[in-house]
């Protein structure tokens, strides 16, 4: 009998202590639901509670996964924080499209990131066209991998294999104490609410970003920032990614044991992913600014660079030549030297804004029309682009194009000695200390 009641007594102890935790995890749920920390489902908008989310903008990824399934565009725009700031869809070669394309690009974004973002948002929304900014970090054999904010089990597919984990990872997500966290944090933050740089079709807005209250680009000045992001950069790629922070890191220089996993891998799965769904896809090289360039030169690896424009265009050309009765995919280089990308600095001290960079990697909206305006051959008298800006990249062309580079990398040395000079000693002082 004692036994009896000692086994009564545990099963309600149990029962109640399951119900109060169900009751917790509810109440849990039911707040995050509500507050949406990180845009998920915008249920409720209101000033004073959680109409600003500063969560948001440290959840890129996150936020933009759910967004593009809200939005269901049928054009998006795939790259990094380059492309994020640079590419409107407000411009012309959106023509039909401009109210149904997003840009998904987002900060240090990889192939690999690229192809499963590309998945999920043809899985909401069937997609029409694609335009894939691809930095020159991203031509190459070492492994594509993802950052640690990327969540797979957010992502949908198009082939119906992962609804179930899509649906799966969102309720992970409303009893998460991180996403409690931050709806806390939320709900206490909605007095210092700053101005929003993310615009509805989801691109980075430059001059909001760049004027926020206790940016450096606002605090130091446009040439000091420039000058900040010179150094950074030099960091990243002389010391590697497990040093270099999240948001601008590089990936690894080890060689991937399984080749299908490379960077330039990934880049193939995207290719042949919207040849197979009948996407248009149009790629670009992006136009950072020549110190990246001569960065790079410097540390050794312009070669691999190279390289990986020439094997960028083999992948090219052998999809041509399955898919003879379609238009080639176009591959235009904005990486070269260039009126554009040789764009005189600001002196030292000066509080001047450069007309077309905001720092050595990121490039101004009207860098991002000329890009638009070569990949879609828009001619607008307004907004002539330099003949100089963007090469197409073909197996005709490759070869010419990369010593035309070369001649004009040649010049520019000649005409910024001081510069070249100043980001070699950065190397050579980063190479010391290592």
């Amino acid at each position: 009998m004692k036994q009896d009641n000692y086994l009564l007594n545990t099963l309600g102890y149990l029962a109640i202590t399951i119900g109060t935790l169900i009751t917790l995890l509810s109440a849990v749920a039911t707040l995050n639901v509500l507050v949406d920390p990180f845009g998920i489902n915008w249920l409720v908008a209101k000033e004073g509670f959680n109409a600003y989310k500063p969560a948001m903008y440290a959840r890129v990824r996150l936020y933009k996964a759910f967004e593009v399934t809200r939005r269901k565009p049928q054009a998006i725009i795939l790259g990094t924080s380059r492309t994020h700031l640079g590419l409107r869809c407000s411009h012309e070669a959106w023509a039909g499209l401009e109210d149904r394309c997003y840009n998904l690009a987002f900060d240090g974004a990889t192939t690999r990131e690229m192809y499963h973002y590309l998945r999920h948002a043809h899985a909401g929304s069937r997609l029409q066209l694609v335009v894939l900014g691809l930095d020159t970090y991203h031509l190459t054999s070492a492994p594509s991998f993802t950052r640690p904010d990327f969540d797979e089990r957010v992502l949908d597919s198009p082939d119906g294999r992962l609804p179930g984990q899509f649906i799966s990872g969102k309720l992970r997500l409303l009893v998460n104490m991180d996403t409690l966290r931050a709806s806390l944090e939320t709900i206490a933050s909605q007095g210092h609410a700053e101005p929003s740089w993310f615009a509805a079709n989801g691109q980075r807005l430059g001059p909001v970003f760049f004027h926020r209250e206790g940016e450096h680009f606002l605090e130091f000045g446009p040439r000091a920032y420039f000058d900040e992001i010179d150094r950074l950069e030099v960091g990243f790629q002389t010391e590697g990614v497990a040093r270099a922070p999240v948001k601008r890191s590089r990936p690894p220089s080890t060689v991937p044991a399984d080749p299908e996993e490379s960077s330039l891998a990934y880049i193939q799965r995207i290719i042949t992913f919207c040849r197979a769904e009948n996407i248009d896809l149009r790629i670009f090289i992006t136009p950072s600014h020549a110190h990246q360039l001569e960065i790079a030169a410097a540390t050794g690896a312009e070669p691999a660079i190279e390289n990986g424009k020439r094997e960028l265009v083999r992948l090219l050309a052998m999809d041509a030549s399955r898919h003879r009765d379609l238009r080639p995919i176009r591959l235009i280089d904005f990486s070269g030297y260039s009126s554009i990308t040789t764009e005189t600095l600001p002196v030292v001290g000066s509080r001047d804004e450069m007309r077309f960079y905001w720092d050595s990697s990121h490039f101004k909206e009207i860098v991002g029309d000329y890009v638009l305006d070569r990949l879609f051959d828009v001619d607008s008298a307004a907004r002539p682009v330099p003949s100089d800006l963007g090469m197409d990249l073909t197996s005709d062309t490759v070869e010419a194009v990369l010593a035309w580079q070369h001649r004009e990398q040649f010049a520019y040395r000649g005409r910024s000695a001081a510069d070249v000079h100043k980001l070699r000693s950065l190397v050579q002082a980063a190479a010391v200390r290592e």
